[in-house]
């Protein structure tokens, strides 16, 4: 092995390396700017696209119909939710001029019932 190596040398001509280095960053600055014209291009074109009036598919017709008939279905069951709703206030006896008891709470296990319909209360119980 020698101690002292000889120096590479690549280019002879110091300006001969800056003039390639000059031509390859020119090429390189050039694709980028085409690069850039072209998305911008492509943006410009994906901000105004042009709709062109097509008749609805036989599916969406059928998912709008089925959407629809879905809509005036809940809306039935919501005025026949407010018809009850209406009925039941109607016919509450406080408007009668009786005094209405509260409805029991509802019962939870281990509990004596306070009201009961039939003769008997029975205590509940549970195992487990």
């Amino acid at each position: 092995m020698a101690r002292n190596p000889k120096k590479k040398h690549f280019v002879e001509d110091k300006d001969a390396a800056v003039d390639l280095a000059r031509s390859v960053a020119d090429i390189v600055e050039e694709n980028a700017a085409r690069k850039i014209k072209m998305r911008r291009t492509k943006a410009s074109a994906r901000a105004a696209p042009e709709h062109h009036a097509r008749a609805p598919s036989s599916k969406e017709r059928l998912e709008r119909a089925k959407a629809a008939v879905a809509a005036e279905a809940a809306r039935a069951k919501r005025d026949k939710a407010k018809m009850r709703k209406n009925a039941r206030a109607s016919s509450t006896p406080s408007q009668n001029g009786q005094k209405v008891s509260p409805r029991p709470a509802r019962q939870t296990s281990g509990e004596m019932p306070s009201e009961h319909s039939g003769g008997k209360t029975q205590k509940r119980v549970t195992f487990g």
